[in-house]
């Protein structure tokens, strides 16, 4: 048995959700069981969270955003690959409900003037839905026997609305209930990923990576060969290619490096969650790129091949910082109040914002978080409101996060990495290294990315030893 996550791109356009609907058709022949869990197309997440946080100021035009964009993006594939008349209108008729629950959450939050983590899952969630749909009609279409199912059947979770936390055993028994039965049958349960449900039935929503938290747990819970993840590059690299076009895939790494890997890289190549139920069940997880079937990939596993003595550089862009800082004489009213920074951190967390990097301190009464541009504004106002007289609050806008990993033998990386990016005088706004651990991370600004990954590449040896 496998479970396989597609990323958004597999499904971005029509020929990119052909050629995967050829990937599951050709390991569907071949009478393996297959579960297929779905991201939402690129770009509908974000647009579904500003919908729903602009509701609360009267933003319909969000809103109207989204709606467009979930229904003519869907709408054009299934146009072109889903021929059938009777499975096309019906599948319209259950886009256009959704559609209506959209509106609904919405008017609500605008009604209310306020908006809730709840909501916001609710309305988060629906990127999946459409994706996960439109998948099954068009595997059904090809001649693949599937069937959309809602993870949020299969998923329980607490109420941490945003980033909720499943819980293990009793997510294990209604995916073997709901997901076995469909597989001994020979149809492919096409699942939702990223969403759960309170024990409750509340929807809630995962976070960041959330998808690949999702195979992961159908993975363990169905005691699957393998969880492969396809993405839109081959593996794991010693870099980005293309910034990099010399960088290699790591064929094989061990948990606890990937772990250290995932840790650093803000979701955009694995998240830690994604191991931890794989490395309790000894599942191999692929890393597969979805544009180039063919290639093997970078294997996660228990036992890889002899250690590698290479690294990888971890870039991930378009990225803000938001500082607020207390003034040099503050009056006591103004003085630093390490439970605003904690009031912060909590607000940003139960938005469903990721917070890639988070310093906080009390000797220089400031707290600085990293975020996703699409979130800049939303943290500005939470920060407006923690922080107020006697702050001095800055945004910088365009800034990335370089992280730097070493093989565990791989010799002194910090004064390596620094040494390099000083010669290459790459401007280091602020940096973050491991106590315990072999990385070093770096903010700067997002114009010298390209040449700081260079420099580090080429510098500490990366190319050509994996």
């Amino acid at each position: 048995m496998q479970v396989m996550k597609f990323g958004a791109i597999a499904f971005s356009d029509v020929e990119r959700t052909r050629e995967t609907v050829r990937i599951l058709r050709t390991v569907h022949r071949d009478k393996k069981s297959i579960v297929v869990v779905c991201s939402a197309l690129p770009g509908i997440t974000d647009a579904l969270l500003r919908a729903a946080r602009a509701a609360v100021h009267g933003g319909e035009q969000y809103t109207d955003v989204a709606r467009r964009e979930l229904w003519n993006r869907h709408r054009s594939i299934a146009e072109k690959l889903v021929t059938d008349e009777w499975e096309r209108e019906t599948l319209f008729q259950r886009l256009s409900e959704l559609l209506k629950h959209l509106d609904r959450m919405t008017r609500a939050m605008a009604t209310l003037g306020e908006y809730s983590a709840r909501g916001i899952d609710a309305i988060a969630s629906l990127g999946e839905r459409f994706a996960a749909h439109l998948v099954a009609v068009v595997l059904r279409q090809h001649g693949v026997a599937a069937q959309m199912v809602d993870a949020t059947e299969l998923i329980v979770t607490d109420d941490r609305y945003g980033s909720a936390r499943p819980f293990y055993d009793e997510s294990t028994m209604r995916i073997k209930e709901r997901l076995i039965p469909m597989l001994q049958a020979g149809i492919i349960p096409v699942v939702t990923g990223y969403t759960g449900a309170t024990r409750a039935g509340v929807v809630t929503t995962l976070g960041r990576g959330g998808g690949d938290y999702t195979a992961a747990l159908i993975g363990a819970a169905i005691n699957a060969n393998e969880v492969c993840l396809w993405t839109d590059v081959d593996g794991i690299l010693t870099a980005d290619p293309k910034i990099v076009p010399s960088a290699i895939p790591l064929p094989e790494l061990s948990y606890a490096e990937a772990a250290e890997m995932a840790t650093l890289s803000g979701s955009e190549i694995l998240h830690l969650r994604t191991l931890m139920p794989l490395a309790a069940n000894t599942i191999p997880l692929r890393i597969a790129n979805v544009l180039s079937p063919t290639l093997p990939g970078t294997v996660v596993l228990a036992n890889p091949r002899p250690l590698h003595q290479s690294g990888a550089i971890i870039s991930t862009r378009g990225l803000s910082l938001v500082v607020a800082t207390a003034s040099a004489l503050p009056s006591v009213h103004d003085a630093w109040i390490p439970e605003h920074a904690a009031d912060v951190i909590t607000k940003l967390s139960h938005a469903g914002i990721e917070t890639l990097l988070v310093h906080q301190s009390e000797l220089d009464r400031t707290l600085m978080v990293l975020v996703r541009q699409p979130d800049t504004s939303y943290t500005e106002e939470i920060f407006e409101h923690a922080f107020s007289d006697g702050y001095q609050r800055t945004i910088m806008n365009s800034v990335a996060l370089i992280s730097v990993i070493s093989a565990p033998h791989g010799g002194s990386l910090t004064p390596r990495a620094i040494h390099a990016l000083g010669l290459a005088q790459i401007h280091i706004i602020a940096t973050s290294r491991a106590v315990f651990g072999n990385y070093v991370s770096f903010v700067l600004p997002d114009d010298e990315v390209e040449h700081a990954v260079r420099v580090l590449h080429d510098g500490l040896g990366f190319a050509g030893v994996a």
